[in-house]
């Protein structure tokens, strides 16, 4: 019987669910944007729905083994609890794992999204082969995955690999998470809107100061066509990158760091100041020998490294944990 595993990448955005095979084919896969409103049982509920849906017409000698969920938060995988999502505060507390299974029949593990995505691009995207290895999701916000010798990272609180509340600014810009100057308020799509109203000042002739609401796409068709203080607002982002990679480069002694998610689209507006910046910034050993290279898995990255866990005896153990606790 083939083996299959159903998983959802919960983000700030959008919610995918997806069912996938063993070698990590895509069988079925639904999207909706992310309920931020709707209060816990209602998500709870709409999750429900959308996994129900997506597994309903797979052929009766398909077996699904279990439902893995990424999630934008810091986590109690072994009792299957979200402690706290910045982004998402509405799912602080919540014993998301046994809900689930009440509602769907299937036993649920729980990874957070960044983690999710570094276990996908290790096993099929541009980490593949890689022992220790470094993924950097670009989204709403941005989130970590650290893979040390084949293995996901998680530390004792399971707070590792937050590399967005690394503080480049001692007294930048607030942060969701309590403190101040975190990469993600100068590399994320929240956080370019910050970095954009900060600097318009400086560049009179540019046409965006007037609508300073802009999302990060009209941010990249300005800079695309030349607009100066949307190229100087991508190379802020690729100094705060660097600098951050460097001391994770410094700390880590990676093989490769992988770059993903949304904001990765505009890799040509950040990549070469990243690059010098980390350089500058970073033993000269361990920056020439590091890759930084673009995820190959795109939106994919979450739901295939979220599946995998099914099917590991990692993902095995922590269902066994919270059931039985």
């Amino acid at each position: 019987m083939n083996r299959l595993a159903l998983a959802a990448d919960l983000g700030g955005t959008n919610l995918r669910i997806a069912v996938i095979d063993e070698a990590g084919s895509i069988l079925n896969r639904r999207r909706i944007e992310t309920p931020h409103e709707s209060g816990t049982k209602n998500f709870l509920d709409k999750l429900s729905d959308l996994a129900l849906h997506c597994t309903k017409d797979l052929p009766s000698e398909l077996s699904v083994e279990g439902f893995a969920l990424a999630v934008p938060a810091v986590l109690n995988i072994g009792k299957g609890r979200i402690i706290e999502s910045p982004n998402l505060p509405f799912l602080n507390g919540l014993d998301i794992s046994k809900e689930l299974q009440a509602r769907i029949g299937l036993p649920v593990v729980l990874e957070n999204d960044a983690t999710a995505a570094a276990i996908g691009e290790n096993w099929l995207g541009s980490s593949r082969g890689a022992l220790n290895s470094i993924c950097i999701t670009l989204g709403t916000g941005v989130g970590g995955g650290i893979i040390l010798e084949g293995k996901p990272l998680r530390g004792i609180d399971g707070t590792a690999g937050e590399v967005g509340h690394i503080c480049i600014e001692p007294d930048g810009f607030a942060c969701g998470c309590g403190s101040r100057g975190c990469l993600e308020q100068y590399a994320s799509a929240t956080g370019l809107a910050k970095v954009l109203s900060q600097m318009s000042h400086d560049f009179p002739d540019s046409d965006i100061p007037e609508h300073i609401g802009i999302d990060p796409k009209e941010l990249f068709d300005h800079a695309v066509n030349g607009d100066r203080l949307a190229l100087a607002v991508f190379e802020r982002m690729g100094f705060a990158l660097g600098l951050s990679i460097a001391g994770l480069v410094n700390l880590l002694n990676p093989e490769v760091v992988v770059i993903g998610g949304g904001l990765s689209a505009s890799w040509d507006l950040f990549i070469g100041r990243l690059r010098s910046t980390m350089h500058e910034r970073a033993f000269r050993r361990p920056a020439e020998r590091v890759k930084i290279v673009r995820a190959e898995l795109g939106d994919d990255a979450g739901v295939i490294g979220a599946a995998s866990l099914i099917f590991s005896a990692e993902g095995k153990a922590a269902q066994a944990t919270w059931k039985d606790s």
